[in-house]
This record gives structure tokens, sequence and C-alpha cells, in this order.
């Protein structure tokens, strides 16, 4: 982990830790957490309560009557639903900037990072998966690492135009030239802010494969869902008449990660998925 270290080291002038939503995701994991307490957290940041209040109001989300308050959202909506909301919230500015080493526009990074959280937490329902909260989160940080390493890939790739070689994938060419790769570098982020293995072992795993910690259930959701998002290709939100076929993806993707209940619910988990990353992305700025 020393390659990586280096380039978390003054990691906080590229991202800022999002220490109230980090201390709001440890108080949701205590069960005996004080409801006005963890309130109170949360109000201590504007930006990250008015994105809660946002997201709660959402039509996934919302309910009869509006949210209008943080209590309301802990109450009416349950510690595991918290987490999510408030690490969705936090997480939106931190993705939202170019990464010009990695061809991603303003926004495309984000749209990404909560496609793939929102799919995983569909897949994560059908597969009966009780820490739905956890592999979220893991989803929605799986490529924090690009931010880290957009700057020294550029330079990088600059310092060595004529490689004389192809790569057949974007994570061999970090490891070629950067010793390392997004994945790795976001897991030791994320271990430097303290967050729980079963968020940061997704990230750091999610595109190996032939190692134990690549079959675990909740890395193999993860890499599914990030791989499921880019072969749909989602930039942006999905316009209304998006179409996509379920059967041709299946039949040219023998090989994908195994998950509980998900090629024979497939139909209905891109539905949901659909409904719910629209309606989602419409509420967070």
């Amino acid at each position: 982990m020393e390659t990586e270290k280096k380039y978390i080291k003054d990691v906080d002038r590229l991202v800022p830790r999002p220490d109230i939503a980090l201390e709001v995701l440890q108080m949701a994991y205590d069960n005996q957490v004080s409801i006005p307490a963890m309130a109170h957290k949360i109000e201590m940041d504007p930006n990250l309560t008015a994105n809660m209040l946002r997201l709660a109001n959402s039509a996934y989300f919302g309910h009869m009557r509006e949210i209008t308050s943080i209590k309301d959202i802990i109450i009416r909506l349950g510690l595991e639903t918290v987490k999510i909301i408030a690490i969705t919230g936090a997480s939106a500015g931190l993705m939202r900037s170019p990464q010009q080493a990695y061809n991603l526009e303003p926004g495309t990074l984000w749209h990404h990072s909560h496609a793939t959280a929102v799919l995983s937490s569909v897949i994560a329902k059908y597969a009966k998966i009780e820490e739905a909260g956890a592999i979220y989160t893991a989803s929605l940080l799986h490529d924090i690492g690009k931010v880290i390493l957009n700057r020294p890939l550029q330079i990088a790739i600059s310092n060595n135009k004529n490689l004389g070689k192809k790569f057949s994938s974007l994570v061999e060419l970090e490891q070629f030239l950067l010793e390392t790769d997004h994945a790795r570098v976001g897991m030791a982020l994320l271990q430097k802010w303290g967050l729980p293995d079963n968020v940061t072992m997704p990230v750091g795993f999610h595109h190996r494969q032939n190692c134990p910690e690549a079959d675990q259930l909740n890395v193999r959701i993860v890499s599914l869902s990030n791989f499921l998002v880019e072969s749909i290709g989602i930039r942006s939100v999905l316009p209304e008449n998006f179409t996509f076929n379920v059967q041709d993806f299946i039949d040219q993707n023998q090989q994908l990660p195994d998950v509980p209940n998900f090629q024979e619910n497939m139909e209905r988990i891109i539905d949901e998925f659909f409904y719910q990353f629209n309606e989602t992305t419409k509420h967070t700025v």
C-alpha cells in the first residue's frame, strides 16, 4: 500500500474529507444513537442538510406529507435510508469535476457513480443482502480514486506519448504508468477516512478477479453493477424513452459475477433501477 499512500498523502487539497457525512454514517451504525444528536450533527452542514431534504422529498423516498426537517427524515425513513441519503448528499460535490485523464466531462463521474450505487442497492435487495447501505456506499465511491489519480495520470500520459504498447483496460494503463490503479487508491483513501471493510473492500477489488477478496458477495455486486452501468452507457439522466434489451445483454455476457436471484429477476431489477436513478438524480445538485 506504500504506492497508494504516496498518492493520498496530500489528499485533503484535492478531495475535502466529508467529515459531517462520515460522522453521520458512524452514528447510523450505532443502534443506541440519539435521533436529536444525529439531526444536530447533520444540520451543522447546511449543504448536506439541503441535499438530504431534497432527496428525501423525491418521488422515490418521499411520503404523502412533505418532509421538512432532518429529524423527520430519521424518524420516517429509518437509519439505513439516512446512511444512503447522507453519503449521496455529501458525495455529489466530490465527483462532479471533469476528470480529463479519463475523458470524463463535468458530472459524468458523478452520474456513473450514482447510477452504480442505485443499481447495486436494487440488486442487493433481490439478493436479500442485509448490509445494503454499505453496498450502496461502496458503489457510490467505487471510482473516487479517479479524482486522486486524474492529474498524475495526465502527467504520466503526457510524458509517455509514444508508449508503443496497447492496453486491454484502463486499469492496465494505470498500473503501467503509476504502479497502482484507481480502485486501490480509492480503497486507501476510504481506509484513511475510517470507513469499514465492508465499504473499502468492494472499492479496492471491483476490478480484480481470481483472488479471495473478489469472491465476496458485496464485491461481486459492486463489480456487476459497475459493469452493467458501463454497458448501459449512463453518463447523464436517462431520457424517458430509453430502452435496454436485457436478453441481448445476457446473451452477450455469459461470464457475469454470480449474484443470487439476479439473472431470473433482471428485467424487474433494470425497471426499478431506471425509475430510482432518474427520480433521485433530479434531486441531487
